[in-house]
């Protein structure tokens, strides 16, 4: 017989936090890159195209000794319903026999993982002297980019809010988003001195700002080449299925270009648009960022080099963070352990 833990949102609350994430998701990277870590190809699947769909991630990270999958079904319909839009449920095994060993509320690790990918970006590829954020959407997963540079990133202070689908600057959004940020750094126990603002045009706030989080469902650009001046940072967030672009294809042709995964970025990610449009090719890919971490490729060379990394999630990003919680929860002894 196995044994499986079923751990729910508020199991993981207690045990895991932005930092936490941050940590594994760096390991996750390097793992990958030294040859311990696989993204296995994604599968979806749209039971009504633009209603409703789902999709698989999977993967092994073999130092960590397990594999998994995390399944996102997405019914467009479910709000009317009194259900939620999204439900995330993440598997992970025993890479030695391969038992199953939990069973996770995949959104409550979904969020701070993907903020920890988005300002990891900016640890190893932004300037050392960044000070101002641009986050470009101001949707659920803001607040976990903010989160996560302003725990990865202690030189970064400013950080302003914009909305591509809306004229005014989205004040009462960001009031919410600012609550957020604060009670995460508060779980991680960090306590520091930060602004965050509001602004309504786009255009100037990429003018002002060393690095820049674009995290919007696009499927048209919202960030021009000629706005974003020499020498920033673009973490490219929200991409995560074929046909999404945040960023124009003629900015990615001007920057120096770092993804999570090869294969996915130009195949779902966001440099997928651009490769088909023929701006870039495949081998303009400098490294994935787990090669810079550990050492076998080259971050920033230079502070006036524009910089690119996008990163449309990947499984292992979801089975470190997952198997940080779920060591943490038999410790605490949280959620329910069931025999199969």
């Amino acid at each position: 017989m196995a044994s499986i833990r079923i751990l729910s949102a508020q199991d993981i609350a207690q045990v895991f936090t932005i930092t936490d994430a941050i940590e594994a998701v760096e390991d996750a990277y390097r793992q990958k890159a030294e040859g311990n870590g696989v993204a296995w190809p994604m599968v979806y699947a749209a039971f009504e195209p633009g209603v409703a769909d789902m999709d698989i991630r999977s993967g092994e990270l073999a130092a960590s000794g397990l594999f998994g999958l995390k399944l996102t079904a997405w019914f467009s319909g479910n709000p009317a319903q009194g259900l939620p839009e999204i439900y995330g449920t993440t598997l992970i095994c025993d890479n030695a026999n391969g038992a199953p060993l939990a069973l996770l509320n995949a959104s409550a690790i979904t969020g701070l993982r993907t903020g920890a990918a988005g300002a990891l970006g900016i640890k190893w590829l932004g300037r050392k002297d960044a000070k101002n954020l641009l986050v470009a959407g101001v949707g659920h997963q803001s607040a976990f980019q903010v989160a996560a540079v302003l725990a990865a990133c202690p030189g970064i202070d400013h950080v302003e809010m914009w909305d591509p689908r809306k004229d005014e600057a989205p004040e009462a959004r960001v009031a919410g988003i600012r609550e957020k940020v604060d009670a995460m750094l508060k779980a991680a126990g960090i306590d520091r001195s930060y602004e965050i603002v509001a602004v309504a045009d786009g255009e100037a706030a990429c003018g002002r700002a060393d690095a820049i989080i674009t995290i919007t469902p696009a499927t048209k650009p919202v960030i021009r080449r000629d706005w974003v001046r020499p020498g920033t940072h673009i973490s490219c967030v929200g991409a995560d299925m074929e046909g999404k672009q945040e960023i124009e294809s003629a900015l990615d042709a001007a920057a120096r270009l770092y993804v999570d995964d090869r294969a996915q970025s130009i195949t779902s990610g966001e440099l997928e648009v651009a490769v088909k449009e023929g701006a870039i090719a495949e081998a303009d890919i400098v490294a994935e960022l787990g090669e810079v971490i550990a050492g076998k490729a080259e971050g920033r060379t230079s502070d006036d080099q524009i910089t690119v990394f996008d990163t449309s999630g990947i499984a292992v990003q979801d089975l470190a963070s997952s198997k940080v919680a779920y060591e943490r929860a038999v410790e605490a002894g949280l959620g329910v352990a069931v025999e199969l």
